[in-house]
């Protein structure tokens, strides 16, 4: 029986364990801070619907075999959503499922051999692999019993689980990369040297926040070393990386900090402890076919024949192949994942992987087969009939469901494949060309290795918000010098899809010149990119068109209501990004503009722009002009943060003096500047460098401390929305003590079940949820 990890004998304790503390939380006796903490580590993450959680399971390499397949499948049907989601890291997820549903589900996966350990938190993560690994023609050999017996080792060791972050490794079997080894923490590219099989070894590379492409750290190693270096580079991670600030703590950061001389050093120092530690007994997975149906189905006609020129691929075993099932979004039906579980299980254990593009690849197909398997994905989705670029495109869940999502994704992807036949382009003669989307700056759609990549983040036009992606391109994966995709501009969600057709049609247009993709980018391709972008960088006003306003797929109106904090955070940076960014080009403007009134607009579009950059740190989001000004000169000049001095110029800012403004642009530009450096001050927690250094209020008097638990103070929230909310909340606790309490009234919705969550994700701790009517009140001890 195959296996793709080896379960720890620890883990029915462990979720025995995990019940008991369900039934605690519950209850009410276990704080939500400290059941997070231990659920997270489980792959059990909380959806945006409130009490709905998502399962992720552990699949190493994405191997699955038929049986374990039909068991998630079950366990959708049983106690999730109608589909289960296939992620970009080769794992599978349940989405929708109640909390007391949980055991079961965790009971259910032990009895098939999987297990959900590792799906999140600061631990060893799923571990990456080629899904071709096994069965490529060129590739140096199969690595696949390599990460399986890594996993196996990892897996069972108490610090896995409680590192300063998570921990991603990846396996590649050819130098070009396809599990992109060169971007994780720890990746291992086969190699053969003198006979001798091995590995390339990257390391402290990542595609989250401040991607960057990882160090070559051995060039080649025996394959035999790849737990004793795993097991040293997590060991210095553990000891060394940042456990203070998780925006910080990824390896890369810990790299970065301690520089390659000092992080080599530890390093070797780690290996010198562990000394001598071989890989474990390799697993054997053969790659061969199973029992072949008696009847094989034939199929001789236009459809089966494009279908296997687009879908199908020769192994390196004779007569055997492998076959590409695109599935939308990565959302898997229940009953379709059933009856490919009961056609695969005739052909073996070993017949599937889920791919990084969110997709199955089927494998070890007899050829004579290719016609029963045709009957049966054939009307799986209407990908199965088309080229390959649709089903390869990535887009993560976004908004959907993720609490950090900005943007919808899946929307905006829906909407170019919609759109995308009208344009009458040769498709297929885009190869093997990567158009990944992402709903926020984390890279779970994986577009810092696109060609085409886009991630989500907040526009402004005026006084509104609008949703609107980052646009990257220009990755280069495998080979000497693997590179991230480089940002380029920036487009509105609602012009997504008719750029990429535009931009598509340029690139068919111009591809037979150059060698391939990244040849193109460079010599003409990101001016066609900013050429495209120039069409739709005018965005109508709301009064105009709406639907600018609205994300793909939503009626409701853009906004960052229901983020987590982490990304409440972000989109407040995005839009604070925005207005930095345009007082930088209205500078560039200004030096080459001759006209008077020109400069006067140009010095009163840095004004405003400074006057409402910072503000939304403030829960202040001003509609008009004018309010942007009086609310500049209330929080930052009257809380002494900016200058005094520039109040002459915000009067005559608000009244629109453009002469004037000419003749104090020193000012404007002094303004720009006492800005930027209070915004450069400014921490994750949105408190500027002065607010820091201020004095802490003093503790309540001991009188206070030996009463009934009653608020110090108390704030009115009912009518403000996400992440207004939270914002202002934080601004209340900044004003008292330690230990002392606020009373905060929310309303029913989203405010209350997203402001307590994030007041407690900040060490805060919820005192009281009671609900009045249709509000409710909150009790909040300040850490």
């Amino acid at each position: 029986m195959i296996k793709f990890y080896e379960i720890p004998a620890s883990l029915s304790a462990e979720i025995d364990d995990l019940e008991k503390l369900i039934a605690q939380y519950r209850r009410g006796e276990l704080e939500g801070t400290k059941f997070r903490a231990h659920r997270v580590p489980f792959g059990i993450y909380e959806q945006r619907q409130a009490d709905t959680y998502m399962v992720r399971i552990r699949c190493t390499g994405g191997g699955i075999t038929p049986a374990q397949l039909q068991t998630v499948a079950l366990l959708v049907r049983q106690y999730g959503a109608e589909e289960m989601h296939i992620t970009t890291r080769q794992e599978v997820q349940i989405h929708d499922v109640s909390l007391e549903n949980v055991p079961v589900i965790l009971r259910a996966l032990l009895q098939a051999n999987l297990s959900t350990r590792g799906g999140g938190g600061n631990t060893v993560r799923n571990v990456m692999v080629s899904w071709d690994a096994g069965i490529a023609p060129a590739e140096a050999f199969d690595v696949t019993p390599y990460a399986v017996s890594l996993t196996s080792m990892l897996i069972a060791e108490p610090d896995s689980w409680t590192l300063p972050r998570k921990y991603k490794i990846a396996f590649s079997n050819t130098d070009d990369d396809n599990s992109s080894c060169a971007f994780t923490d720890v990746g291992f590219i086969a190699a053969i040297q003198d006979d001798v099989r091995g590995f390339k070894v990257y390391v402290a590379g990542g595609m989250g926040a401040k991607p960057q492409v990882g160090h070559l750290l051995h060039s080649f190693i025996p394959a035999d070393e790849i737990y004793r270096v795993t097991a040293a580079v997590k060991r210095v991670f553990d000891r060394h990386g940042n456990r203070k600030n998780k925006h910080a703590a990824r390896l890369r950061f810990l790299w970065n900090k301690l520089g390659e001389e000092k992080f080599r050093e530890l390093y070797e120092e780690a290996l010198q402890e562990i000394g001598d530690a071989p890989l474990q007994a390799l697993p054997e997975i053969s790659n061969e076919a199973g029992t072949v149906p008696e009847a094989s189905l034939t199929a001789d006609t236009p459809e089966f024949d494009l279908w296997q020129r687009r879908f199908v691929q020769p192994q390196k075993q004779a007569g055997l192949c492998s076959v590409l099932l695109p599935v939308p979004l990565g959302q898997l039906p229940w009953r379709q994942a059933q009856q490919l579980a009961d056609l695969l299980a005739g052909y073996g254990e070993n017949v599937m992987r889920f791919t990084r593009e969110q997709n199955l690849s089927l494998r070890n197909i007899p050829a004579s087969c290719l016609g029963n398997v045709y009957a049966v994905v054939k009307d799986f989705s209407g990908l199965v009939a088309a080229p390959k670029f649709y089903g390869v495109c990535i887009a993560c869940t976004g908004a959907d469901t993720c609490k950090l999502g900005i943007c919808l994704p899946r929307g905006a992807l829906t909407a170019l494949t919609k759109k995308l036949p009208s344009a009458k382009l040769n498709i297929d003669a885009l190869g093997d060309f990567r158009l990944n989307i992402s709903g926020c700056p984390n890279t779970c759609g994986a577009h810092m290795t696109a060609d085409l990549g886009f991630y989500g983040q907040v526009g402004r036009k005026e006084q509104r918000m609008y949703p609107s992606y980052g646009i990257v391109a220009g990755a280069q994966i495998g080979g000497e010098t693997p590179r991230l995709a480089t940002r380029i501009d920036s487009i509105s969600a609602r012009d997504l899809p008719a750029f990429v057709i535009d931009f598509l049609t340029l690139y068919l247009e111009k591809k037979e010149r150059y060698e391939n993709f990244a040849k193109y980018l460079d010599e003409a391709g990101n001016a066609d990119i900013q050429d495209v972008c120039d069409k739709y960088r005018d965005i109508p006003a709301f009064e105009d068109d709406k639907n600018y306003y609205f994300d793909w797929g939503t009626t409701e109106l853009f906004s960052l209501v229901g983020k987590g904090v982490g990304e409440c955070s972000a989109g407040l940076f995005d839009l604070i990004d925005l207005d930095l960014k345009a007082i930088h080009v209205k500078k560039q403007e200004l030096a080459t503009q001759p006209d008077q009134t020109a400069t006067g607009e140009l010095l009163y579009e840095i004004v405003l722009r400074a006057a409402r950059m910072l503000l939304i740190t403030k829960g202040e989001e001003a509609r008009s002009d004018r309010e942007v000004f009086s609310a500049f000169r209330k929080y930052f000049v009257d809380a002494h943060l900016v200058e005094e001095r520039f109040l002459p110029l915000l009067k005559v800012a608000g009244e629109k003096n453009l002469p004037s403004l000419v003749s104090q642009a020193e000012e404007v530009y002094a303004l720009a500047e006492a800005v930027e450096k209070l915004y450069d001050g400014m921490d994750d927690s949105l408190k500027f460098q002065q607010e820091k250094q201020a004095t802490e209020p003093a503790a309540a008097p001991e009188v206070l401390e030996k009463q009934p638990v009653t608020a110090q103070a108390i704030k009115d929230l009912r009518g403000v929305v996400c992440p207004m909310n939270f914002v202002k909340t934080k601004l209340e606790l900044a004003k008292i003590g330690s230990g002392q309490t606020l009373q905060i009234f929310l309303d029913d919705g989203e405010p209350i079940d997203n402001v307590p969550r994030s007041v407690a994700e900040e060490g805060h701790k919820i005192l009281e949820m009671n609900r009045i009517a249709d509000y409710w009140s909150v009790l909040i001890e300040k850490a």
